[in-house]
């Protein structure tokens, strides 16, 4: 071990032998030694006597063998009489000289003083021994840590003084697993090989102390604390060394820090902490430094900002101690850590991930059947309910490893407020798809349900069925095939497609009208919504009329949002075409009973028109005026309801192969909704543009949303957002993350009520609806804050309009994501959290550079005949910090 200077301690007679030959076994490399014989009292006090003649005289006479005794215990060696010490004189001295190691002759209850003082002043490591011991090199060294603060010490000692050449026995108050102790020496930097058993307490370890000796005797022990009465009364198996106190690294009532452990993904590793709660679940840690620990070093220092923070790719440590850095940081870092976190990589063994939530005899279940041949379980925490270090408990209590990542942290959600309960299942799917593609084996996950989410390349279970029908645990429940997952890249890039692209809706309206005026054979028809007003009205008489020349005419409605077959409602509209020769209409999943929030949520939003297998119309438009009418085909006044204001919205227009793909996502709703199956046949080329159809099914996957992560994931120079719903806090969180990386981020939304100058327009629900308004662009105010150019739509007055209405700001109802001027998308999915979960949704994912330049040019002329909002505006300032708890709004309600 690595002490350079060294004082050794003597009360007169005292027998020098077992300090001397502890220091040199212990201190072999020492470079001055400073001998201090103390000399004796003539009256019984303890440091305040007279020194008498006689008894100086004697002590100095025994100065001459204990200078021979000592002689090559240091390179240079000091042998001094002096008066007894206080404990000042002693810290004074000790500070002087530089000294790291006190040798103690002898114990006794008068040198307690001396030795308190001394150790509230000065750092210095104390040695004593109850006899002579081998001169040989240190073999077995036993340590001694009862408490977190205490092996921290024991850490930071051992990283500087031990070597491979060592055996270390770490005696605590806990017994770690093999695992725990490995990452404790790797955070630690400790070469020794080191093995753990446990000592429940002091007085126990007397008699572990007594065993011990003659089972496996040591050649030192090191305490990093040790109580009075076990100072005096233990007769000590071997020499004893006394570490110095740890300074405080933790100001006064600071609350324990929380950390998950972390997915190697291949790209940066984002950790995320959080502070321990007293009562409640744990909070966000305050933005402020981190210190993370690898080999007894700090390896990174980085700001966490919302308790999250990155570390470089490719740090190859395998565990890591976490600590908060304050002022000019601890001058030891391992005694800092607070917390050590294990960094996980892909290995040969499978995984199975499991929900953090799942009941306590589930987990016994799971470690009771665990065993080579079974799958490694990874916990994954989705609720921020629990602290990690609660989940590890109930991982360690049921008798499984205790390892624990964050969901939020693997999907970078951000803080993720805004996801419900029941979408976990999909969310613990979406998780298994991130390790698969990072080359983790998962092969199943385990949830609560109670709806499947939909995989591929592993299984989802629920608890029940891990268990047959008579109880019995099944052997492969959780395994699964080795199959690509869940990706961009799962939905086919299909080649031969003509593809035209819209923000007009008259235009639109021409399209559908012609594509349904147009069909000869087959008119598929899928909406969200349909009213019976004047645009509505024309286009069911155009498939009234379709289905009475022999057109096959198949309409499709969500039930609830269409008010037609839920609740006994009836939609005139509805009613009519269902009444037409040669129209079949079906509505998604009617409700007829106190309806869960799940069926209230869990509706189809997809809209999509497919004629003849041929050509298909693809966005987000409802039947109703407001979806399909130009704004200069309508007189407005102040007087005009907000149904009468146009919105914004986008679509496209395909012909050629990729309507196959988007006739079969209206087959598979269809046929859910109890319609007869039917043939599609596949078209001819008709263009060279490529697209992805993109189907995304409510509480099965989330497969919109992972499209539009990974396009604004895969920017480089600029990214487009066209929406006027809540934002999704993780696709916000996205593109903040993109403005960090320098992407010019572009956004296009819109006032949910119209207006017109600083007035709404009235009509039903008009309140509700400003207050939606407020709600959206909360979700937009941090991009505006970050950099990002974000823009309300507006509209110029139009020939036909009221003079005094000046500039309209409609609802924008697009869905549209362009990325570099290489990919954009239109649909039915908008960028909140319904649509990322909750319903069935299509987007069209163009793959043409042209086609998306040009719809990037109309996106421009868009953006500047807009208002932009200016983060030096006063007045954007104050409406920001008003709706700022809104950017949190629970995301049930976002709808």
């Amino acid at each position: 071990m690595i002490f350079r200077r060294a004082l050794l301690l003597l009360e007169p007679a005292a027998d020098a032998g077992p300090a001397l030959s502890a220091l040199r076994r212990v201190a072999p490399t020492l470079e001055h030694l400073l001998v201090l014989v103390q000399a004796p009292a003539s009256s019984p006090g303890w440091f305040d006597a007279e020194v008498s003649p006689t008894a100086e005289e004697e002590a100095a006479s025994s100065l001459g063998p204990l200078r021979g005794s000592s002689a090559g215990a240091a390179k240079q060696v000091e042998v001094q009489l002096v008066p007894a010490l206080d404990g000042d004189a002693l810290a004074t001295l000790c500070e002087a000289e530089q000294i790291e190691l006190l040798a103690l002759g002898s114990r006794s209850l008068r040198s307690l003083p001396m030795l308190y003082t001394l150790r509230k002043r000065q750092p210095v490591a104390l040695l004593w021994s109850s006899e002579t011991v081998s001169a040989a090199p240190l073999r077995e060294v036993g340590c001694v840590a009862l408490g977190q603060r205490a092996r921290a010490a024991i850490g930071a000692f051992l990283r500087d003084h031990s070597t491979a050449s060592l055996r270390v026995t770490l005696l605590s108050d806990v017994r770690p697993p093999p695992e725990a102790v490995a990452s404790f020496r790797e955070v630690a930097g400790i070469a020794s090989p080191v093995a753990s058993t446990e000592v429940v307490s002091w007085s126990s370890m007397r008699s572990w102390f007594q065993g011990s000796s003659a089972d496996r005797p040591f050649d030192l022990l090191v305490l990093a604390r040790l109580p009075l009465s076990v100072f005096l009364d233990v007769r000590w198996p071997a020499p004893a060394l006394l570490l110095p106190p740890l300074s405080s690294s933790r100001p006064f009532a600071r609350r324990p820090i929380e950390v998950a452990d972390i997915v190697d993904d291949g790209g940066p590793l984002r950790v995320r902490v959080e502070e321990d709660a007293a009562v409640g679940a744990p909070g966000a840690l305050p933005d402020q430094s981190l210190a993370f620990v690898s080999g007894g070093r700090v390896v990174a220092t980085l700001g966490a900002v919302g308790g999250e923070a990155e570390l470089p790719a490719g740090l190859r440590a395998t565990s890591l101690g976490v600590y908060r850095v304050g002022g000019e940081g601890p001058s030891n870092p391992v005694a800092a850590v607070e917390q050590m976190v294990d960094v996980l990589r892909p290995g040969e063994r499978p995984v199975a991930l499991i929900d953090a939530e799942l009941p306590d005899e589930v987990l016994r279940a799971l470690a009771a059947s665990s065993g080579p041949a079974e799958p490694e379980h990874i916990t994954v925490r989705l609720r921020p309910t629990r602290s990690f270090t609660a989940i590890r408990d109930r991982l360690r209590a049921a008798g499984l490893a205790p390892r624990v990542v964050d969901a939020r942290a693997v999907l970078d959600e951000g803080s993720a407020l805004d996801v419900s309960e029941e979408v976990d299942p999909v969310r613990l799917a979406r998780v298994a798809s991130r390790m698969r593609r990072a080359g983790f084996p998962v092969v199943s996950i385990l949830h609560r349900g109670p709806i499947h989410p939909w995989t591929e390349g592993f299984v989802a279970l629920c608890a029940p069925d891990l268990w047959d029908a008579g109880g019995a645990r099944r052997g492969d429940a959780l395994h699964g095939p080795p199959v690509m997952a869940m990706s961009l890249a799962s939905a086919e890039s299909i080649g031969g497609n003509r593809i035209e692209l819209e923000h007009d809706n008259a235009r639109a309206r021409g399209w559908l009208l012609d594509a349904i005026r147009g069909s000869a054979r087959t008119l598929h028809c899928q909406v969200y919504m349909a009213l019976g007003d004047d645009v509505g009205t024309l286009v069911g008489d155009a498939l009234a009329e379709a289905g009475a020349r022999g057109v096959a005419v198949r309409v499709l409605v969500d039930s609830l949002h269409g008010l037609h077959g839920s609740f006994g409602a009836t939609n005139p509209l509805l009613d009519r075409l269902s009444r037409s020769p040669g129209v079949e209409l079906r509505t998604s999943r009617p409700l007829h009973e106190m309806p869960s929030l799940t069926d209230l949520k869990r509706r189809d939003h997809r809209k999509l028109v497919v004629a003849d297998g041929r050509v298909a119309l693809v966005g987000g438009r409802n039947l109703s005026h407001e979806y399909y009418t130009g704004f200069d085909e309508v007189p407005l006044t102040e007087a005009s309801s907000w149904r009468e204001v146009p919105w914004l919205d986008a679509g496209a227009r395909v012909e050629g192969t990729a309507v196959g793909a988007l006739a079969a996502s209206f087959r598979e709703a269809w046929t859910e909704a109890g319609g007869a199956p039917f043939g599609i046949t596949t078209p001819e080329p008709a263009g060279d543009s490529r697209a992805r159809v993109i189907v995304h099914r409510g509480l099965r996957d989330a497969r919109t949303l992972e499209t539009y992560l990974e396009l604004i994931a895969s920017a480089r120079s600029h990214l487009y957002l066209v929406n006027g719903f809540p934002l999704a806090l993780e696709l916000q969180h996205a593109l903040l993350g993109a403005l960090r990386r320098g992407v010019r981020v572009r956004v296009l939304s819109g006032h949910v009520t119209p207006t017109y100058g600083d007035q709404a327009f009235s009509g039903p629900w008009s309140a509700a609806r400003t207050v939606a308004t407020e709600l959206v662009h909360s979700r937009l105010d941090p991009l505006v804050e970050a950099g990002a150019d974000v823009r309300y739509f507006a509209v110029q007055g139009r020939p036909g309009w009221s003079a005094t209405i000046g500039v309209v700001h409609p609802h924008v109802h697009a869905k549209s994501v362009s990325v570099d001027g290489l990919r954009c998308t239109v649909g039915s999915a908008n960028l909140d959290i319904t649509a990322s979960y909750w319903e069935s949704e299509l987007v069209l994912l163009t793959e043409d550079a042209a086609l998306t330049r040009a719809y990037e040019a109309g996106l421009d002329a868009l953006m500047e005949a807009s208002t932009r909002v200016l983060k030096e505006d006063p007045a954007w300032h104050q409406r920001a910090l008003r709706r700022g708890w809104m950017r949190h709004w629970p995301g049930v309600l976002s709808v």
